[in-house]
């Protein structure tokens, strides 16, 4: 009988997997052995006349005063591999450790057989060359690295041939696969991350677990069930992704074709007959021509559209685990809102030192002048809000208008956290600190050119330019400040997310708290998510340690645990609900996390809210702690009843 397991990998398209290690080769590499002290013993005895005949027989021609050459030669240890049994006492153990290492891993790799021949998937067991199998294998388990010195090159060799049957797949339009990545070292997370850069993989199709924890009863299928559940959604991302790159491109060829009819005779015109009345500098005008154009490009193939369709139809249920280890959402939110600093810096030509969507805020690390521009308010900001021709042409704008705003840092513990039609949601300063901006659309203020000349003086000034907003954010903001008429839509931006770390503790039945002591291995992180209306914030913790955590909740001992808590841990009994923590996540959390705040897991049966600020229907199972240490929790009458407590640390969003 087909199980409910077996039938989710067969509906995901899993029909064929390899199991890729180098404890599968069936001959050991020559820089696996060169360094091996028993070659000198080796080397000694068989100049020996009898000892010299025997090796000799195998490999015609063998010279012992030849030995470094000969270590280095992978047919003569070959040869020696397949003759071990017979001249074992010329060898003095060169294998020994080779020989250990191999059973070891076929140890390890037994319960990956194991995994996968209980949900029926066929599969095929590779060494190092492994390439060609890759290319049509569904799911792909593969060892980080590949030769028994665990070195860097053992490490880039596995990437490289990932690589290379990745392309194939993508030369022959095959999906990308599903992978998990083993390894025996303890630091296999980072190494994780940077592996997944390297190939170019989505986390939704890609794990990875230490070689220590594959014989922990189901951590594999585990692995293999969650990938399952998520392939066609990654697969189509993977497609979309892929589809883009291929096609950007080819824009760019086909942009680049169409703008090299454009020579200096028409620069000449465009020059004389339109910029120099506009003020405007040919570089900076061809620029902003080139980008158009390109963009133009872009979209006018079909294939990108209809690949970013399937995107439309992703399910919500099961809800993705979160892998936070490389996550930043502010990074593209900057890059959606904003123009590149090495653009905004370009010369334009224009009188004005200043452009339209210029946010303009007093020097960073310098004390804020007396009596000056920005006196006694270092969060004020100013937006210029004047149209940018006229602040190109000499004959333009006299003044130039202003609206001032006020940066809040982002911070958890902070109020404000909400995104309105007034707030631009980040901005990254020369400091790496990121703020958002909340917009005074009443405080309005114009400076004329010597002003603005004189704020932005690059030793005299005390003004700098913050950033400048791409046309679609600024024209958003204008139009907000022209009462709300004929605004001009902008790209939603993303949920904003904190990366964090964490401890878990107990409220203890006499008062205080007790921590929850997990394997020295396994670190607690996550990420928050923060809604456009910044009312109640998720925690979702990583997948990473999701099997550690789900053993040390279900064998907790209750014994000491304040009594009004024992409710909120017999919801974390059920592994349905922990399953939760790592999916959906913790819910309803009021921000800002200025203090303890309580947290639940949705309902059964229950979907997130349809409004961004409406709390969601929880069971209350947790308190939520930031900061330093547990000190938020002295003196608060609630610690009794407070549930699983989670100590967050967040780290620095940058």
């Amino acid at each position: 009988m087909i199980s409910n397991d077996q039938k989710l990998v067969a509906r995901a398209g899993i029909h064929k997997a390899i199991i890729v290690d180098d404890g599968y080769d069936e001959i050991p590499q020559v820089d696996e052995l060169l360094d091996r002290e028993e070659w000198n013993s080796f080397f000694d005895d068989t100049r020996q006349s009898a000892s010299a005949e025997r090796i000799t027989n195998l490999f015609t021609g063998y010279d012992p005063d030849n030995w470094e050459v000969l270590k280095q030669d992978q047919g003569f240890i070959a040869v020696l591999w397949s003759n071990r049994y017979v001249i074992e006492d010329l060898l003095h153990g060169i294998f020994t450790v080779y020989e250990q290492k191999l059973e070891a891993n076929r140890r390890s790799l037994a319960a990956v057989e194991s995994a996968l021949t209980s949900l029926n998937i066929p599969f095929e067991k590779c060494g190092r060359d492994f390439v060609e199998a890759a290319v049509y294998a569904d799911l792909i388990i593969l060892d980080l690295f590949l030769g028994i010195q665990q070195s860097s090159r053992d490490r880039q060799l596995t990437v490289d041939r990932l690589n290379e049957a990745l392309d194939r797949r993508k030369t022959e339009g095959l999906p990308q696969p599903s992978i998990v990545l083993m390894s025996q070292i303890p630091g296999v997370t980072e190494l994780a991350k940077e592996f997944r850069q390297d190939t170019a993989l989505h986390a939704s199709a890609f794990r990875h677990i230490r070689k220590t924890d594959l014989s922990k009863s189901g951590r594999m299928k585990g692995l293999i069930l969650t990938l399952a559940s998520h392939r066609p959604d990654s697969q189509a991302l993977a497609s979309f992704m892929e589809t883009w790159e291929k096609k950007a491109h080819e824009a760019v060829r086909s942009a680049a074709g169409t703008l090299r009819k454009i020579d200096i005779d028409d620069l000449q015109h465009i020059k004389s007959m339109l910029l120099r009345f506009e003020g405007l500098n040919t570089s900076s005008y061809m620029l902003d021509i080139f980008d158009r154009v390109l963009q133009y490009e872009i979209e006018s193939h079909s294939e990108v559209l209809d690949s970013a369709i399937r995107l439309d139809t992703m399910v919500d249920s099961p809800a993705p685990l979160m892998i936070s280890n490389d996550r930043d959402t502010y990074a593209i939110l900057e890059r959606t809102l904003f123009v590149s600093p090495n653009r905004r810096d370009h010369v334009t030509g224009s009188i004005w030192p200043v452009a339209f969507g210029d946010i303009l805020g007093p020097k960073r690390g310098t004390p804020v002048k007396r009596r000056g521009f920005f006196w006694g308010r270092a969060d004020q900001v100013f937006f210029v809000a004047s149209p940018a021709c006229d602040l190109i042409r000499k004959d333009g704008l006299t003044t130039v208008l202003l609206v001032a705003g006020t940066l809040k840092e982002i911070d958890l513990t902070n109020p404000g956290l909400a995104v309105t039609e007034k707030t631009t949601p980040v901005i990254k300063l020369d400091d790496n600190k990121r703020f958002q901006v909340d917009w005074n659309f009443g405080d309005l203020r114009t400076i004329n050119l010597a002003k603005a000349k004189q704020l932005l003086h690059s030793t005299r000034g005390d003004a700098s330019i913050y950033g400048r907003l791409r046309e679609g954010a600024a024209l958003n903001l204008r139009q907000q400040l022209l009462s709300h008429v004929g605004r001009v839509g902008e790209l939603a931006p993303l949920p904003r997310s904190w990366k964090f770390s964490a401890n878990l503790h107990l409220p203890r039945r006499q008062g205080g708290t007790e921590p929850i002591v997990l394997p020295d291995e396994v670190t607690i992180t996550g990420n928050i998510i923060i809604p456009k209306k910044g009312v109640y914030a998720s925690v979702i913790i990583d997948s990473s340690c999701e099997e550690d955590l789900t053993a040390a909740l279900l064998g907790l001992d209750l014994t000491n645990v304040a009594p009004k808590s024992h409710k909120m841990f017999g919801v974390l009994k059920d592994l349905t609900r922990i399953r939760q923590i790592f999916r959906s996540g913790f819910q309803g959390i009021e921000i800002p996390l200025d203090r303890p705040r309580k947290a639940g897991l949705l309902k059964p049966d229950e979907e997130l809210p349809d409004q961004d600020g409406k709390k969601p229907k929880i069971d209350l199972v947790a308190t939520i702690v930031e900061g330093a240490d547990l000190s938020a929790l002295d003196g608060w009458n609630q610690l009794s009843e407070a549930g699983l407590i989670l100590h967050i640390h967040t780290d620095d969003t940058a």
